[in-house]
């Protein structure tokens, strides 16, 4: 029996991108959910960085492809707010 003491937390997308990510190529679309599910047992895990000059703000890298987010500890949660090809994130 195996028992996982890691906190998880409730990954929220919001609508905006949500429709960004129905429009990739299903390649990239598996990546980024994959990415996504991750994040819901370690939001910090990969290739993530502050965003700067917005505090609290931070971007995965996924490839070409960037996703903003905000975690809310005292809440366990994960909002993603917006994802993109790099050319058209920043």
């Amino acid at each position: 029996m195996t028992s996982s003491n890691k906190a998880t937390f409730h990954v929220l997308i919001h609508r905006r991108a949500l429709k960004e990510i129905d429009g990739f190529p299903a390649y990239d679309k598996n990546r980024i959910l994959n990415a996504l599910r991750e994040m819901a047992t370690d939001p910090l895990s990969g290739d993530v960085k502050a965003t700067k000059g917005v505090r609290s703000l931070l971007r995965r890298r996924v490839g070409d492809y960037r996703i903003s987010f905000t975690v809310n500890f005292e809440k366990s949660e994960v909002v993603v707010l917006k994802v993109g090809r790099r050319e058209s994130f920043y």
